[in-house]
């Protein structure tokens, strides 16, 4: 990488996870190969990005997308500098994914009993008595780092709004359990930035030495306004998705929708807007859009790619330059 792309990367105020090879792209792209896959991430690599979520190890017959996550991480150009993330169900799951050269385990956990049972299998006490202890324990053996989702952190479709305190004494455990980084993620895009600013708060309270990160879903429309309030509550890590893709959040509608994540283009662009430094080459990051689209055949809705930087200027086009002026 550049001297300038390392340099920019150590001054980044902010951190964005990209989870787009994981989450988004076997939903958005059908059929892809492993080795565009690899190449995919590759990319990604190159752009400053400096956690990418890459594989799920769970059994192919749950999800039939992640039969090839060993193959995938093995034919990965990793990067020093880049933290590479897989997601696990359980302890075979884990087992599986420390054998290779993942860098992070990723587990999922609901702040809402219903949402763990449906989604999981298992209460929410069952999770942290039973599943997550062991996963943790193989983990820690094998010194890597654990990244939870705690999902329906901001609401849940069947059970409504979540209170922060649950939410808080939900982050409590984990910390003192040894997860490393928590994103609070908003399964159904139920939240709002007044609700984002009093889960933080509530959380930040705990005063605990882990690091906190948000996942907006843009059901409502909402997902940029949250990030901006979880960023004023002192949030600096941010889960986002390449062009916005995402497979449907479980617990959503089956809407025409499509594409339900923060496009990362797009947040990078207003965070540099704004005089936040990311760390992330847009430039480079509109490249792998650019190849995104053409692996899934359509557009995808970020919007940056087409409208371009606010701060880019245009040249004026000849038929304006052609026009009278008017008194």
């Amino acid at each position: 990488m550049p001297n300038g792309a390392t340099t920019k990367r150590k001054d980044a105020q902010v951190t964005l996870v990209e989870v787009s090879p994981r989450d988004g792209l076997p939903a958005v792209c059908d059929g892809l190969s492993t080795a565009e896959k690899i190449r995919y991430i590759n990319k990604l690599s190159e752009t400053g990005l400096r956690k990418i979520e890459c594989a799920s190890f769970t059994h192919p017959r749950l999800l039939p997308e992640g039969y090839d996550a060993e193959r995938l991480i093995a034919g990965i150009a990793k990067k020093p500098e880049v933290t590479y993330v897989g997601l696990v169900p359980n302890e075979i799951g884990c087992r599986r994914a420390v054998i290779t050269q993942i860098d992070e385990i990723l587990i999922l956990l609901a702040a809402s009993d219903t949402f763990n049972m449906l989604n999981l299998g298992r209460s929410l006490k069952e999770s942290l008595h039973k599943a997550l202890p062991s996963i943790l324990e193989t983990a820690a053996q094998n010194r890597r780092s654990v990244r939870v989702y705690v999902m329906t952190a901001f609401g849940c479709p069947y059970m409504g709004r979540i209170r922060p305190e649950e939410v808080a004494q939900l982050v409590l455990k984990l910390a003192y359990m040894g997860v490393s980084e928590i994103a609070l993620v908003d399964s159904t895009g139920m939240a709002n930035p007044k609700t984002v600013r009093e889960t933080i708060g509530a959380v930040a309270e705990q005063s605990l030495d882990i690091k906190l990160a948000v996942h907006f879903h843009n059901t409502r429309g909402a997902a940029i306004a949250n990030c901006m309030a979880a960023y004023e509550a002192g949030v600096r890590i941010f889960d986002t998705s390449l062009g916005g893709m995402s497979a449907t959040p479980y617990g959503a509608s089956e809407l025409d929708l499509g594409y339900w994540n923060v496009p990362t283009e797009d947040l990078v662009q207003l965070f540099e807007e704004m005089g936040i430094r990311t760390g992330i080459d847009l430039e480079g990051l509109l490249e792998c859009v650019r190849m995104a689209e053409k692996m899934a055949g359509r557009a995808l809705p970020g919007h940056i790619l087409r409208a371009r930087p606010a701060s880019q200027i245009f040249e004026i086009p000849q038929y304006l330059k052609r026009r009278p002026i008017l008194d």
